[in-house]
């Protein structure tokens, strides 16, 4: 981890409000020097500037006209020198003037108001030769050095040297120049006065710019913090009822679980309001959100401050209870829940009775982690809901959560790309002539490394997504693709396939069956497809419609494992069926059970009187055979006659027994097959 900066230790322990504050003091600060700089800088140069025109105003108005070029080319009478000692001497030529010398082109000093220097002929210095040759000079401030031609200059501190060319016509050269020095004390002292003034407007003015910046972060942050604020409780809140949403249950869920000393025995209840659709269908979502709300508040009142109450979603709630006394105390709370619900909610006069479902799971007894522990109420909820039991605890045996099934469902469909899904075929035997008429497609996994799997290891996961209408689709033509193979070794048979409830539900099913057997030339009526009967009753109205089609196309419809479902006799006449299937948990105790003798029997006669064939499923006996032959069933099929067997075994069995008399069934192997000549 690297080392925290001072960035990363002011922001651990000051508000945004503090950092701005003080992280801007610095730029501000540095801001505020360089231009006090920049301003003083300009000072000093506007302040010289000023010098050099005083300068030249002395020298063009107080002394220049007391000269003639006569007197710079042979120099000053002492009358001369005393009336121009009399002028510079006078306070109306300047009170800053220290020092005065007039050269002349030849370097001559013709004039000082130090005598010593007149009529001495000195090296001319740079400045002298520029204002000589008409180029004027800046003013500068200069220190007299004891070593230097201006020795006599010591004494005076510094002073502003300024050199003024000396014209009489105003296009001609120079006769002479001007040397005057001033003093420096007054300008530095008028330069300090204006350099403190501007440092102290330039630090009122970031003051007032720092103060402005702070007030606006201020408002900015404490309008940010309002916002992240609401925020937090919008993200953790539903904004419905009010209560904790499903984001903030699992972090109070994760505190009670992770924290130390917390209650060995708090536990978690899953709520599910039963029913709660057909009331919001019925009376509309906003009479269905005051029912939503209504619970929240019950919720609340009869549980108290001790437990905290959520709406995960939808109709569901959730209660985190601490009390700490395991199972009991949870189903005493789930009791509370239930005594909450049993006044009516009233709706404009309307009063509903609204029931729920609870699930519990234990912290420590169920569970020791928050996720696990939520999941296991679940399956306690969707247990509880299955039984029509109100409340269950959290089982092992109702956990039937396999992860193993999930990583095959999400290799399906790769499955159906790469060919992995096959079909094995389980004769259907004419029981008066013990001849073979058709077969039954039954779907087998190949999979590469669970090896060769059954229908119910993958079966349910794929009924309810949307590939079991591919899969079905690729089973029917791996099926008929059979059948043409069978035929052409001259083996005619029906072949019957199963379907789904979400096939029954696919109103293009119809037409796409019939492209597939007119793709492979197969007749219409070679090919049976199977529903159960539980399946036809998820949509019994959209059911019927897809059976009507594929019997008005010739496909033949099987009712399979009939007699388990719910379905009424009025409404099994209505489907355009032309085949029942008793289901084998009847035929299996058919010569031991008399109620399940007398259930095949009543089939048998309703089948004959709905003029529909009847086929036993799970025949494992001859005398369960036998019996079914005197009983009058027309088909049979089972282990006793052959196990579900690959297409390329049963094909060998076929060829062998197509074309000759029948065999008595039971033989050394088991089974004995005869296919009736096509």
């Amino acid at each position: 981890m690297r080392p925290r900066g001072v960035t990363g230790r002011l922001s651990a322990h000051l508000t945004l409000t503090r950092q701005v504050a003080l992280l801007s003091i610095l730029p501000i600060a540095a801001l505020g020097v360089i231009l006090a700089r920049v301003l003083q800088s300009q000072i000093v140069a506007r302040t010289l500037a000023d010098a050099s025109e005083s300068a030249r105003i002395v020298a063009h108005v107080g002394i220049q006209p007391r000269l003639t070029p006569q007197d710079l080319r042979t120099g000053l009478t002492a009358a001369g020198i005393r009336s121009l000692d009399q002028q510079l001497s006078a306070r109306s030529v300047t009170e800053d003037l220290a020092r005065v010398k007039i050269w002349n082109t030849r370097y001559k000093v013709i004039y000082s108001d130090d005598h010593k220097l007149i009529g001495r002929t000195l090296a001319p210095s740079d400045d002298l030769l520029n204002a000589l040759t008409g180029r004027p000079n800046d003013a500068r401030v200069v220190t007299p050095s004891p070593h230097s031609e201006t020795a006599s200059e010591l004494g005076l501190g510094q002073l502003v040297e300024v050199y003024v060319p000396l014209r009489y016509a105003a296009s001609g050269p120079p006769e002479g120049a001007f040397e005057i020095y001033l003093s420096y004390r007054p300008i530095a002292a008028a330069i300090s006065r204006d350099k403190r003034t501007i440092a102290l407007l330039v630090a009122i003015g970031l003051v007032l710019l720092w103060a402005i910046l702070y007030r606006i972060v201020a408002r900015a942050s404490r309008r940010l913090r309002r916002q992240a604020e609401e925020n937090y409780r919008l993200a953790r809140h539903d904004q419905l009822t009010g209560l904790p949403n499903r984001t903030l249950f699992g972090e109070r869920v994760a505190e009670a679980v992770g924290r130390e000393g917390s209650p060995p025995g708090a536990a978690v209840l899953l709520i599910d309001l039963d029913r709660f659709k057909e009331i919001n269908n019925t009376l509309g979502s906003t009479n269905g959100d005051y029912v939503l709300c209504e619970v929240a508040r019950r919720l609340q009142d009869d549980l108290g401050p001790d437990a905290l109450v959520a709406r995960l979603g939808g109709d569901e709630y959730a209660v985190l209870c601490q009390s700490g006394q395991g199972d009991s105390g949870a189903a005493s709370t789930a009791d509370r829940v239930q005594s909450s619900f049993e006044s009516p909610i009233v709706l404009d006069g309307v009063a509903l009775n609204v029931e729920a479902s609870i699930g519990i799971a234990a912290i420590g007894e169920h569970a020791r982690g928050a996720d696990a522990l939520l999941e296991r109420a679940d399956v306690a909820l969707a247990h509880a809901k299955a039984r029509c039991s109100r409340v269950e605890v959290y089982s092992p045996e109702h956990d039937r959560f396999d992860a193993t099934r999930l990583m095959l469902l999400g290799e399906v469909r790769g499955a159906l790309e790469r060919g992995e899904f096959v079909l094995h075929y389980q004769p259907k035997v004419e029981l008066q002539s013990r001849r073979i008429t058709g077969v039954e497609a039954l779907v087998r996994w190949r999979h590469p490394e669970h090896g060769l799997l059954s229908p119910p290891r993958f079966i349910p996961l794929i009924e309810q997504t949307a590939l079991v209408g591919p899969l079905t689709l690729k089973l029917i033509d791996q099926a008929l693709r059979q059948l043409v193979a069978w035929r052409r070794r001259g083996i005619s048979l029906e072949m019957s396939v199963n379907l789904s409830a979400r096939n029954l539900l696919d109103p293009g099913l119809p037409s796409q069956v019939a492209e597939l057997l007119r793709r492979h030339e197969v007749p219409a009526g070679q090919l049976m497809l199977e529903v159960t009967e539980s399946a036809a009753m998820v949509d019994p109205d959209r059911a019927v419609a897809v059976l009507e089609a594929l019997r008005a196309s010739g496909v033949g419809v099987s009712v399979d494992d009939f007699g388990t479902g719910n379905a009424s006799i009025e409404y099994l006449a209505a489907l355009p069926a032309n085949e029942i299937k008793i289901d084998r948990s009847f035929i299996t105790d058919i010569l031991k059970d008399a109620r399940a003798e007398a259930i095949v029997r009543s089939t048998i006669d309703l089948a004959r009187n709905l003029e529909l064939t009847v086929v036993a499923e799970g025949i494992e006996t001859d005398a369960v055979m036998a019996h079914l032959t005197d009983m009058g069933c027309e088909i049979g099929q089972g282990y006793f006659i052959s196990r579900p067997l690959p297409a390329e075994e049963l094909t060998a069995r076929l060829t062998e027994l197509f074309g000759i008399d029948t065999a008595p069934l039971g033989s050394a192997s088991g089974v004995a097959m005869v296919a009736r000549p096509a």
